[in-house]
């Protein structure tokens, strides 16, 4: 249960990136916690994952979650 759950999340977190690459910031109105409170999500997420289990699913969903937060930074900028 825990491996469909962490690639589950995988997927979402990919998939919010390639629409943030496409659309940017309006992104974040899709989301009820807006973009600190997706990004605290999928971070805690990736976290608890990789405390749980440092499998390659744990790590891909934190390289993920990073490469998101990146881009979110680089939009402050």
């Amino acid at each position: 249960m825990l491996l469909v759950s962490a690639a589950d999340k995988l997927h979402n977190v990919r998939a919010i990136t390639s629409d943030y690459r496409e659309i940017g910031e309006a992104l974040w109105v899709r989301f009820k916690g807006g973009r600190d409170g997706t990004l605290w999500y999928y971070r805690s997420l990736a976290n608890c994952f990789l405390k749980l289990s440092r499998n390659r699913l744990a790590t891909d969903l934190d390289l993920a979650v990073r490469e998101l937060e990146q881009l979110a930074r680089q939009a402050d900028s």
